[in-house]
């Protein structure tokens, strides 16, 4: 009797692990069903000590009410971007790439739909999601085309572009 009534609880119990382990990394920080933002904008002193770090300033956006996500290619992100010297000051950002981000691990792993690199996002510490640059090349904002654009720039992870550290961004998700 003892033991019929341990069979049930422990295949709950495990249920109930199975349910956690499927869980997408990052969630609470990259929610299926609410828009987040995560930004850095990098001080002069950063960049003093990194001097050939190319990105300034870099914005991470996930909307997924505009964006749904698609079980076979996982969910949409944007990276908006300044070089160090700003490009054109007719827009906040100069240059963007977007990518669908599958698990992998304890983050996700993110890629566009043409060939542009890769990038990783991770917890950092004290709350900062960090980006893993693998290599992207970053179209002009705005650009529609799925490709690379004549004008496009490569950020290379090495030798100070291989990772931004983030924040919870200040302000509205949309990028006008």
């Amino acid at each position: 009797m003892m033991r019929a009534a341990s069979i049930p609880t422990i295949a709950l119990a495990a249920l109930a692990l199975a349910g956690r382990a499927e869980a997408r990394p990052l969630e609470s920080e990259l929610p299926p069903k609410r828009a987040a933002c995560w930004e850095r904008s990098y001080d002069a002193a950063h960049l003093a000590a990194h001097p050939r770090q190319k990105v300034g300033r870099i914005r991470l956006v996930h909307l997924p009410d505009d964006w749904k996500a698609e079980p076979s290619r996982g969910f949409f992100v944007v990276l908006y971007m300044n070089l160090r010297e700003r490009v054109k000051a007719t827009s906040d950002y100069d240059y963007q790439i977007s990518g669908f981000c599958k698990p992998r691990g304890q983050g996700v792993h993110c890629v566009p739909e043409w060939e542009a690199g890769s990038w990783r996002i991770e917890r950092g510490p004290g709350g900062a999601l960090d980006i893993r640059n693998g290599g992207i090349i970053a179209n002009p904002n705005p650009y529609d085309a799925e490709e690379i654009a004549d004008d496009a720039v490569r950020i290379p992870a090495k030798p100070d572009d291989g990772v931004w550290r983030l924040m919870p961004a200040t302000g509205a998700c949309r990028i006008e």
